[in-house]
Parts: structure tokens; sequence; C-alpha cells
């Protein structure tokens, strides 16, 4: 099934957090126009769910293939997945992108993935590892219309649909005060639909631009950078730490106070959030570094910018800051980091932070993979932290010289192209033949006998 909800099973993860209300009148409408059509409807109350957050250890590739190591709820959820005709997702629009509720979910989809690298709309993707996949439709729920908020939604889900070789697509963004009948008849409109799936142009446009100059530091004052880490590999270095910190150091040697928080799972807590606002609350300067998941932040990263957007909103004493963003990606094409980018743009917009502006940068694994950045490989990125980080302490945002040599490719495109496949499939294969298992088992489907998962909601 492509399109409509004439027949088949449909999985419905519902990513509204818990203690709010507004949203079900819009859920109810989703669910009943979605039942409507004789289809079966799997809902999932994320909110309720135990769902640990991805922790990029590549497990489900390399050790249980097909199956996320941390047995939780996900598991239950991804069967259902590979079972259904149909995946939504609803959620409400969070700076452009999925709620954490629903984001730690969508992060543990790698699991439905294969180790491997190939040339999909003539990008780098992974295979798919159950075929055919379902149809992806997204619902987002705004508090206030936001057309440039509803663009990068739309685009987001194109590309997670795009990622996980779904057959069609489509997404629809309504606001709380839309009337009942209209929205119920925008719903019907987009399971009917298939929206183009949004490539390389349509995501480059949505690189936001830096504003100039950046937030002025008070004469004789201390200037102050903040570096949050969103990678969630707390166990060894990550490349977002290794990039972030070699921008922090050249900060440091140019007479800036600096510090590093790296998130953590217990930024669930309130006391793990109130150390981070702490931080935050003394940095003239944020600089948010972190690896793209599933086409977006990660949901460590995606649930401190909604907890630090919430305090400075709250704090009519804020300090005047300014945010940059560093993105790197596990594909050669630095493009695929600019949902992502423009998610932190609306971040920014949000909480009142001026936008100092942002580095892309693709194949970061193959680059730094947590080690120090050394030439030759790494030349293009030592040389735009640099000048970003002269261009910074001159109160100047990230030049474009810098946010277009972090995305160059050390190699001419098609040589880099074909040696980061064979490569990254090879280290991929030999970190599995480690743990005894064959390149035939690295692409088990262990969902696609499992037995039908019982109707939940």
């Amino acid at each position: 099934m492509t399109s409509g909800t004439n027949a088949g099973r449909i999985v419905l993860l519902d990513g509204t957090p818990g203690g709010d209300e507004s949203h079900a009148p819009i859920l109810t409408i989703l669910r009943d126009t979605l039942a409507a059509g004789g289809a079966e409807v799997q809902a999932f109350a994320l909110r309720d769910m135990k769902l640990a957050h991805c922790i990029g250890c590549f497990g489900c590739w390399i050790e249980t293939p097909g199956i996320c190591v941390q047995a939780d709820a996900a598991r239950e959820i991804a069967a259902a997945i590979v079972h259904s005709e149909m995946l939504v997702l609803f959620t409400p629009v969070t700076f452009g992108g999925y709620s954490p509720e629903l984001k730690v979910m969508v992060d543990r989809f790698v699991q439905l993935t294969l180790p491997y690298f190939i040339s999909y709309h003539r990008e780098m993707h992974h295979p798919p590892r159950y075929v055919p996949m379902p149809r992806l439709v997204a619902v987002g729920v705004q508090r206030q219309t936001s057309h440039e908020e509803a663009s990068i939604f739309k685009t987001l889900a194109g590309r997670n649909a795009l990622n996980f070789h779904a057959p069609s697509h489509a997404a629809e963004v309504v606001s709380l005060g839309d009337d009942a009948d209209a929205i119920r008849d925008r719903i019907q409109a987009l399971l009917s639909r298939s929206d183009p799936c949004p490539m390389r142009d349509v995501v480059t446009a949505l690189l936001p631009l830096p504003q100039a100059p950046i937030m002025p530091v008070a004469h004789g004052a201390a200037r102050r950078a903040l570096l949050i880490v969103g990678s969630p590999k707390v166990k060894r270095p990550s490349t977002s730490g290794v990039l972030g910190g070699y921008l922090l150091e050249r900060l440091k040697q140019n007479g800036w106070e600096t510090q590093s928080s790296t998130l953590r799972a217990g930024l669930r807590r309130e006391e793990e959030q109130a150390k981070l606002l702490t931080a935050v609350d003394t940095a003239n300067l944020l600089i948010l570094a972190f690896p793209l998941y599933i086409d977006s932040l990660p949901f460590l990263m995606t649930k401190a910018l909604q907890v630090i957007t919430k305090h400075r909103l709250e704090n009519p004493n804020r300090l005047p800051q300014s945010v940059v963003a560093i993105s790197n990606n596990g594909f050669i094409e630095a493009h695929q980091n600019n949902v992502a980018l423009a998610i932190c743009h609306q971040f920014a917009k949000q909480s009142q932070i001026a936008w100092a502006g942002a580095l892309a940068m693709g194949a970061g694994e193959a680059l730094s993979s947590g080690q120090p950045l050394r030439p030759p490989l790494a030349r293009y990125a030592i040389k735009a932290l640099s000048i970003t980080a002269d261009a910074l302490s001159k109160g100047h945002s990230v030049p474009h010289e810098a946010a277009t040599l972090i995305g160059k490719s050390p190699f001419p495109t098609v040589l880099w192209r074909w040696l980061f496949a064979r490569v990254g499939t090879s280290t991929f294969q030999r970190q599995a033949s480690a743990n005894g298992l064959s390149r035939k088992q690295m692409v088990d489907r262990p969902y696609a006998q499992s037995a039908r998962i019982s109707t939940t909601g």
C-alpha cells in the first residue's frame, strides 16, 4: 500500500509530551481518520514507554544484526513497523523537527538499515534491511503558525523517507488553533498524497545565513564560550567532541574563557538539566557540536535545546548570547547536515540567541573517529575551524570561506565516494567478524518472521 488507508496495518508513533493535553483533539482526528478506511491502527504513546536513547554503538549492525542491543520497548516498535504498510509520526513541531519524545525512538530506526553504503538518488545512503519499507506519513502540530518551521519539518520527513527507502511519503503541519473540520480535511488529503522527495537543492536552501556581527561583549568583560557536545558516544572520544574541542582551544588561545559539557542520559532529570543551565547562563557563546542522527539532531541535543529555550524565556535577566553549530554525518555529503542546522537556527530564534552560523562536515567518522584532527585527511576541517575561531574572536560570524572549506572532500569526489564506501563496509565487516558473525548473518532480518504484534493503545 502506497497511499490511502483502505486496508493493511498502520503504526502510529505518538510523540506528544506527558502532561500536555492540548494536542489530544488533533490526535483523535488523526486516529479516527486512519481507522475510517478499515485499517488496523497500532498506536504507541512514546511518553509512557521505557525507551533508552541510541548510543551510537552500531551493535545492531555488528553484534546482534537487526536488533538493538538495548532491550526495551524499541524492539516491539521496530517489529511492528516492519509488519506495517504505513508508519505515521505525530509530534509537536520542535524547532522545525520532532519532539524529544519522538526523536528518542526515531534514532533507534538505525536497526532497520544495513551497515553498507550505496548510491541512492545520487547521494550516499544505507540500504534497507527490510523490503518493502512502509509508507511514511508525518503530522506536525504548531502552537503558532510558522511557514519556515513547517518547511523544515516537511523536509525532515522527506529526508527520513529517503534514507529508509519508503515507497512514498507525505507530511503536513497544522496549528492548535485551526478549525477541527479543516484539520480533518487536511489529514484526509495527506493520507492519499505523495510529496516530492527533497533532494540536494531543497536541503541546501535550508542552510541559514549567519547574523553579523555576533552579540557584543561589554568592554573589558571576560569572553566565555561553552561547548555542548551532543554525541551519545560518551565512553570514548567522539568526532563531535574533537571538532568542538578544536574550536574551543583556538578560542582559548585568543583569550576566551572556555568550558565543555557533554550531554548524558541524566539530562532527563531536573538536577542534570540544572547543571547544564548553570553553565549556559555564564556563556557569551554557545557551541553546539553533534553528529547527524537520522537526518536531525540526536535525542540528547534535541532535549537540551528544548530545556535551554524554556529556561531563557523564563529568565528576564538572561545574558545576551550567540550560538554556533557544528554538525558531522556518516556520509560524504556535507549538505545532509542542513536540516539539523536549520533546526539549530530555529532554536536560536525562539530562544532569542544571536545566530553566528554553522559548519557542516561529511564523513566525520572517516576524518576523525574521535581521534585528533590531522592532515591531510582533516586539513580542510582544521583550516575551517581556525578561520572560524579567529572570526568569532573579532566579533564576526562564521565566514563563508570556513563553511565552504569544511564541506570539501579530501580527494576528488568520485575517488572519495568509492574509497569511503569500500573502507566503511570493510570496517563494519571486520568488527562483525570479531564478534563471530558471518557476512550472511550481518544481513539477518530478525523481525521478518516474527509473530504478529498485538494492538497497543
